[in-house]
């Protein structure tokens, strides 16, 4: 470190810019201001003031600890008031203006707001935000302080650079609710039906086909992001995630479904997790990542009621305080979770080559259903003993959910295990499936059968659910869940607040 010290290595400069933005009324401005200015945009008038100059220069920054930066004398204090006469939701972040994005990942901050203490140390390169989704009622002051450093782990990369960015913040007058903004990008039938369909929201009428507005005898059961190209990133839990559509529940409210666009890390899972004097195998230190549905065998085996993989995705933390994945969950995050049915009926799965497996519409249907069955199963049936449902809030998607996340060319006419090759290629999900998937459904073939999805593209059986797979998780946002910025776009992706 001593070395490190004689360094001059780097000059960061922070311009100040206000954005203030109506969400989808295109009202749009900005401002590179001194000391102090202000923009209105209709009825909201927002005022940015820096106590200081127009930057921020630390200029001859050596590399410091996280102590030593949080120590440091320089400081800069901004205010942000509300003299409108209505509410605005807001977001800060600090936004790279030069062409150093190496820079990121060695660039330490901390913000304090309204003098309740300072947060613990961010990378810029994980966490641009210093307000992610703030509220600031009409006639309220909100005072920021920030402190930015450079990581001890800096070394002579970045002698002799500079970089700059600037303190953005956004501001919105109005917001809507999630579902409405997503129906709002519906693509129509005529374009739709071209054959040069490359992707977007599309609706899905009753028979799971694909909805045609020209017919009135037709009428909508849901919405999704369909074909390779979908502008349906969100931000959530401070993460990307992806929108699969927006459906109904049993009481009508409609939900968005979304899934996590990256696997979990395998440091989430432990290799235990106990639940009322049960042990449940998560995971084996030399399988890396991959994660077990369900390791203890017993009856129920791919009922998702009694999974081990269940248990630890919906709770906080186990018997011996082993933390579950609601844990690392933020607490914003967790007010906008649906707690919702989901459906276990089974799917009919390749078995032994025999091509008897579902399309992305049986799938769809058979996994709503209820019929019990003891020894020989067919698409829809439940195996005895099993629940043809669960209520929760973190599963797995279904195996319908990534069929029609293709060209709904391939809907009717494909099987599930066929999906590779042309189908595949059509769909949104194939850029994020990097390695096998847990799916939610039991399979025909066996009751200690689950369903799995391989990434180049096929429906797959697993015969035992001690084998290993990936997992990326799914979940329905509530139904009062509203965008407040955002066009779906993986670099300006949704962003959500919650009431």
């Amino acid at each position: 470190m001593t070395n490190q010290k004689k360094l001059i290595i780097m000059v960061i400069t922070f311009s100040l810019i206000l954005v203030i933005s109506s969400s989808y009324a295109l009202l749009r401005s900005s401002k590179i201001g001194k000391n102090s200015y202000s923009i209105n945009v209709g009825d909201l008038k927002a005022v940015f003031k820096d106590n200081q100059t127009e930057k921020l220069n630390l200029t001859n920054m050596y590399p410091m600890t996280d102590e030593e930066g949080k120590d440091q004398e320089d400081t800069l204090t901004f205010t942000i008031e509300n003299t409108g006469t209505v509410g605005t939701y807001y977001d800060i972040s600090i936004e790279e203006i030069s062409n150093s994005p190496e820079f990121k990942s060695v660039i330490k901050y901390i913000s304090n707001k309204d003098d309740k203490g300072y947060t613990e140390p961010k990378v810029l390169s994980e966490n641009k935000y210093i307000e992610l989704t703030g509220y600031i009622e009409s006639g309220a002051t909100r005072t920021y302080k920030v402190k930015i450093w450079l990581a001890e782990e800096a070394d002579n990369t970045y002698m002799g650079k500079e970089f700059k960015a600037m303190l953005k913040v956004n501001a919105y007058q109005e917001s809507n609710y999630a579902k409405d903004v997503i129906k709002s990008k519906l693509v129509k039938y005529e374009e739709s039906s071209k054959e040069d369909f490359t992707g977007g929201l599309v609706a899905v009428n009753t028979a799971g086909e694909l909805y045609n507005e020209t017919d009135e005898t037709e009428e909508i059961r849901e919405y999704r992001y369909s074909g390779p190209n979908a502008n349906n990133y969100v931000t959530f839990n401070d993460e990307t995630w992806r929108i699969i559509g927006v459906f109904k529940d049993e009481e009508g409210k409609e939900l968005v479904k979304i899934v996590r666009n990256s696997m979990l890390e395998s440091n989430l899972f432990p290799e235990t997790y106990m639940l009322s004097g049960t042990s449940y195998i998560i995971r084996i230190a030399d399988t890396g990542g991959l994660i077990y549905w369900k390791y203890i065998i017993e009856k129920n085996y791919s009922d998702w009621n009694t999974a081990g993989l269940q248990y630890y995705l919906n709770t906080e933390q186990d018997d011996n305080g082993t933390n579950g994945y609601l844990h690392f969950l933020s607490d914003n995050a967790k007010k906008m979770i649906e707690e919702t049915k989901y459906y276990l009926g089974n799917v009919n799965t390749d078995s032994l080559n025999s091509l008897i497996g579902d399309n992305t519409i049986q799938s769809y249907n058979n996994e709503r259903g209820t019929k019990i069955c003891e020894n020989s199963c067919s698409g829809g049936d439940v195996w005895e003993g099993y629940n043809s449902e669960w209520t929760g809030k973190i599963a797995l998607m279904y195996p319908s959910d990534v069929g029609y996340s293709a060209n709904y060319g391939y809907w009717r006419d494909t099987k599930l295990e066929n999906y590779n090759e042309l189908a595949w290629s059509t769909s949104w999900l194939k850029e994020i499936f990097k390695d096998w998937q847990w799916l939610l459904s039991p399979t025909t073939v066996r009751k200690t059968a689950g369903s799995d999805w391989s990434p180049e593209g096929k429906l797959h059986l697993s015969y035992e659910l001690t084998n290993c797979n990936r997992v990326q998780t799914t979940l329905y946002l509530k139904s009062n869940v509203k965008i407040i910025s955002g066009d779906g776009t993986i670099n300006n992706q949704y962003k959500l607040l919650v009431d």
